[in-house]
Formats: structure tokens, C-alpha cells, sequence
């Protein structure tokens, strides 16, 4: 059976031109399933150019049948991850009838109405969907937003069976989602309603800092680590209620959250004036940012301390777009309130195309649970014909085929340069894990700030991570299981602190595990790079410039490559570098 399961919607940049909404229907995407194994996954930004575009993702869904060799009328069912019920309709109603000032309701009302049509109705948006592609499509299953999210982490973990917590701003009428997995069955334990929603009050300060909300909140959790959480706890201590049964409460959040709506009650609750873009960050923005961080995960926790007492599992999942912040997660994983940890490459929005599909498969075939071998590398791959073609019209470049190209990459690796590295299928998910990264030596401290200013142009209080064969992340870091996502921010080990200071930040360090089954062609050259330098650990960022999806096709890399200053592009078997 043959599911395909997409994400997005006709007007999403509407929405951002007229509500200054950036999440409605963010990181469009699709993910086509074939007997229960993944056979393509992709956002639709890496092929459109456009970031966490929200746009029906056309060319994502060509890039799929071409990669498969597929025809439109081989595939069963679609599904859309996103399904509002009359009931869920009356409950968002009147959950936030009484908790939106009277002066934004009617507005707000309105937008929201119009968010429910455009987002959330599976059979509407397949019809749109179908009008955009000008061919039919067959029939459209509507999967709820926290399941689609659900089913994704389970569906992608190695467990057969699990706890499950799905947290972000809201879907439909929920912020957060507590069950269990067994086999392909899944319980609903309870749920958090909107608009209580840490998701979206992250969003709110993140807006407030002058930031991007469903954008920039990365930025915020980096700016948190040099910040005093103190400072503004009594603050969010009142935002923020903590109540039984892992129930919590948020102050004045709402459904559809507009940038700037909350910005006088945040200004009268934090005793500070929103800052915008131009301003300079100042220290009560970063307390303000650890003050926020340290909220998110007493709420966090606070949820998964009452899972653990309903699950009978010792595993978990999580998913959802606040399991993008590594440093939570790192937590997590150290805290030892589950035994094993699974977060899967894409948690937030461009996650749920594969969650839905993956449901929908298993709901109509009934097929038992079993190892389906996920790998994050599901996206397009390109022939060194097909690279070689891209190279040989750029007039601006000269470029030379390897007999070894890891060798090759170590030995310029190790001599300090800064490398683009595009190899085999891209990536699925928002992190560039060795297929189309930038990597550099991590041996010495200004590496990071050189990376920062002279590749990536963004803030310099922002880190790396670190690229290590699973096989010496003990000799390392403080981890103790693999980590192939760059999921969680753990501790360095004394010994190693000088000896990978460029992707250590303040103690720590987001880790990806790299296992030679799974990638033996970036395995191969950690080990390359370790066997010349005695530290077969490598800075690991994406191969993109700021505010820049990662790359896609060679003919993306190239571009990248001459519009930045790394030193050579390693692409497939050539090394390419400026005439």
C-alpha cells in the first residue's frame, strides 16, 4: 500500500502579509510510505528557496515521484495532518471565549474561523491540493495535528512500545498530547488545551524580543545560556501556573497569536519595553531569554513526571515543535525519568506529513509494528554525472574528481579549512546531518566565531554542534545512548574541553552520533580527520547561508559555495574551489 502524506496550504503567505502570522501552516512538506517503509521525505523550502514556506509543497511532491519512480494514480491514500471535529470546533470556542481581551476578540474570532478553514480541513485542502498539482488525487484521511505528531516519534524509534508527550503551540484545539504506543495501538491518556500553550507563549517572547515567532526560537534557547533565569522567574511564576494531574495554565495566550498583540501586557507583567530588530541585545534580554528557558522546562517536566506515573513504559517519544530545543531535550535525557529517549529528525510541523502517513498505514492495513530501518536520509540524491553537468557551467569555479574523497576532505579539514560537504540523499528535517553541512576543525575556539562571521553572518552568541563516530561519543561527551539527530545538548568531558573548544558552549555541546551503518561515508571521514589530527570529531553546521534554507541541488551548493567565503566545496567525488 502506497500512502503519501503531505503539509501546507494555498494562502499561507496571506496570512503573513495581512495578520502577521508566520506558523499557519508552516514547513510544508511530504513523506510517501510504501508498505509501511519511508521511501521519500522532504520540505518543500529545500526546493522552492523559500524558508518555512507554508506554501502546498508541488515541488517537494514532483521530487518524490521522480526519486521513486512512482506515478500519481500508484498511490492508495493521502493524508493531511491537521482535522478539526465539531466538537474540537465548539471546544476551541469556548475555551478561549473568556481568555482574549475584548479588544482583540472579534479580530481574533475572525482570524481564527478563517485559520480553521484554510488549515484544518483534510478534504478541502486535498481539493485545493489537487487544483494546485492540475490532476486528481485519491482520497484524503485527516490525521489530528498531536497524533500525526505522535505517531511520527513512535513510528521512527527502534521501541515497540513507548510513552509519548507532544508539546508546541496548538493543534486544533491542543497544545500538548500525553499517551502510549503498544504495537500500533495508541491511548490517549489526556491532553493540554489551548490556549494554555508554553508553544505559543515562546512564540510571544521570542516576538517580543524583537525576534521571529515559529522562526527565531532557536536564537532565544542560545541566548539563554548567557542569561540569569532569576532575574524574571517571579515574572513568568505568573504567566505561568502550574497545576494538578500535569495540568498548567497560561496567562492571556491565545489561538491565533499576533505578533504584537501581547506586547502591552508583556511590557506591564516583565517591567521592560519590547525591543525591536535594530537594537542592540542587552543583558535583561538574555536573563529575560533564561528566565523563558527555565519556565519551558519546569512545564515540560511537570507533564512528563505525571506521564511516567500513567505509563507503565520506560520509553519515551517526544515530538512536537518545542522538542526542537536541544538543551530541554539534553535535560531530559540526564534526568533518568525514562530509561531510553527518542526524538525523530523532524519533531515540529514538517514532521507531521510522515507521522500522518505512517498512522494512516497501519489504521487501514492493520500490519503489525515492526523495524522499518528508518533513515533520515530520504531525500533526493544526485549522480556525479549529474553533479559533474552542474559544475562544468560555472565559468566562476574549477573542480577536480577524487579517487578518495574523505581523504581528500581530512587532509584540507585538517589544515583548518572550512568545507561544504553535499553527499548522497538529503536530509529530512530542519538539521544538516553530514549530507549537506559545512564542517570545520573544532580544535581551536576562534573556529567558532570565523564560522559564525565569515560563513554563516549570524549572531556570534550562537553554537555549533559536533559531529563524532558513535563508536568514541563516550570518549567525549556525557552520553550514553546514540544521538543521530542532533537532538540533545550534553556535557562535555573534562579531558575533552580543550581539545574541541570550537562546538563546546558553556560546558556543553549538541551532539550528533554518526554510525557507520547508517552513514559510512561521513563515518569514514571522522575517522579520516581523527586518524590525522587524533580527534575524529568535526564542527557540523548547515550548508546554508542565514536565513537561507539548506541546500538542495548541486546547482544550490555551488551557489552557496561562491556566495560565502568557505574554502572548497567537497560535492560527491569532486572538490570544487574558485578559479
Amino acid at each position: 500500500m502506497l500512502v503519501l502524506g503531505f503539509s501546507g496550504i494555498h494562502n499561507g503567505e496571506y496570512y503573513r502579509e495581512h495578520y502577521g502570522l508566520r506558523f499557519v501552516g508552516h514547513d510544508a512538506a511530504v513523506a510517501l510510505v510504501g508498505d509501511g517503509e519511508v521511501l521519500f521525505a522532504a520540505e518543500e523550502e529545500r526546493f522552492s528557496r523559500q524558508k518555512h514556506t507554508s506554501k502546498f509543497p508541488t515541488k517537494a511532491f514532483e521530487a518524490a515521484l521522480c526519486a521513486t519512480r512512482f506515478q500519481l494514480e500508484d498511490i492508495d491514500l493521502i493524508t493531511y495532518p491537521w482535522s478539526v471535529t465539531l466538537r474540537k470546533f465548539l471546544h476551541m470556542n469556548l475555551k478561549h471565549l473568556f481568555r482574549v481581551p475584548p479588544l482583540h476578540g472579534p479580530g481574533l474570532a475572525q482570524t481564527g474561523v478563517r485559520v480553521i478553514r484554510d488549515l484544518m480541513l483534510p478534504q478541502l485542502i486535498a481539493n485545493r491540493f489537487a487544483s494546485e498539482i492540475g490532476k486528481p488525487l485519491p482520497p484524503c484521511r485527516g490525521v489530528s495535528h498531536h497524533l500525526g505528531h505522535s505517531a511520527c516519534a513512535y513510528f521512527t524509534s527502534p521501541f515497540d512500545e513507548a510513552a509519548v508527550l507532544t508539546v508546541d503551540g496548538q493543534g486544533e484545539d491542543e497544545s500538548g498530547s500525553l499517551g502510549d504506543w503498544t504495537g500500533t495501538s495508541y491511548r490517549h491518556i489526556c491532553s493540554i488545551y489551548s490556549p494554555d500553550s508554553i508553544g505559543i507563549l515562546y512564540g510571544m517572547v521570542t516576538d517580543f524580543l524583537g525576534m521571529r515567532a515559529a522562526w527565531d526560537e532557536y536564537k532565544v534557547m542560545g541566548m539563554a545560556s548567557y542569561g540569569d533565569p532569576e532575574r524574571f522567574e517571579p515574572q513568568f511564576r505568573s504567566l505561568v501556573e502550574l497545576l494538578p494531574e500535569g495540568r498548567y495554565r497560561t496567562h492571556r495566550t491565545a489561538m491565533v497569536f499576533k505578533p504584537g498583540y501581547c506586547e502591552a501586557m508583556l511590557k506591564r507583567f516583565l517591567g521592560l519595553a519590547a525591543r525591536t530588530p535594530d537594537q542592540p541585545l542587552e543583558q535583561a534580554h538574555f536573563d529575560l531569554a533564561a528566565g523563558l528557558q527555565d519556565m519551558t522546562e519546569r512545564v515540560v517536566f511537570h507533564l512528563l513526571k505525571y506521564l511516567r506515573r500513567q505509563s507503565r513504559s520506560h520509553n519515551l517519544c517526544l515530538a512536537g515543535g518545542v522538542f526542537q530545543n536541544s538543551v530541554l531535550n539534553g535535560k531530559i535525557l540526564r534526568s533518568g525519568l525514562f530509561e531510553s529517549v527518542h526524538i525523530p529528525p523532524v519533531p515540529g510541523d514538517h514532521g507531521g506529513a510522515l507521522g500522518g502517513a505512517l498512522h494512516v498505514y497501519h489504521n487501514v492495513t492493520g500490519a503489525p509494528r515492526r523495524d522499518m530501518r528508518f533513515s533520515v536520509f530520504a531525500g533526493p540524491e544526485y549522480t556525479d554525472a549529474e553533479i559533474e553537468a552542474v559544475l562544468a557551467q560555472e565559468s566562476g569555479t574549477r573542480y577536480s574528481r577524487q579517487s578518495d574523497v574523505t581523504s581528500a576532505a581530512a587532509q584540507r579539514l585538517a589544515a583548518g579549512e572550512i568545507l561544504g560537504w553535499f553527499q548522497g540523499r538529503m536530509e529530512y528535517g530542519p538539521r544538516a546531518l553530514g549530507h549537506r553541512s559545512i564542517l570545520a576543525s573544532p580544535s581551536s575556539k576562534e573556529m567558532r566565531d570565523v564560522v559564525n562571521a565569515r560563513i554563516k553572518h549570524r549572531e556570534p552568541f550562537r553554537p555549533f554542534a559536533g559531529a563524532v563516530p558513535l563508536e568514541h561519543a563516550r570518549e567525549f561527551f556525557e552520553l550514553e545512548i546514540p544521538s543521530p539527530y542532533m537532538q540533545f545538548v550534553v556535557p562535555v568531558k573534562q579531558t575533552s574541553l580543550e581539545r574541541i573548544p570550537a562546538v563546546v558552549h558553556f560546558g556543553t555541546c549538541r551532539v550528533q552520533t554518526v554510525d557507520e551503518a547508517a552513514d559510512p561515508l561521513f563515518h569514514a571521514l571522522l575517522l579520516q580527520f581523527g586518524r590525522r589530527t587524533g580527534c575524529p570529531v568535526l564542527l557540523n553546521t548547515s550548508l546554508n547561508d542565514a536565513d537561507e534554507p539548506i541546500v538542495c541541488s548541486p546547482s544550490d551548493a555551488v551557489r552557496t559555495f561562491l556566495s560565502t567565503r568557505l574554502d572548497a566545496l567537497v560535492i560527491g567525488r569532486f572538490v570544487v574551489e574558485r578559479r
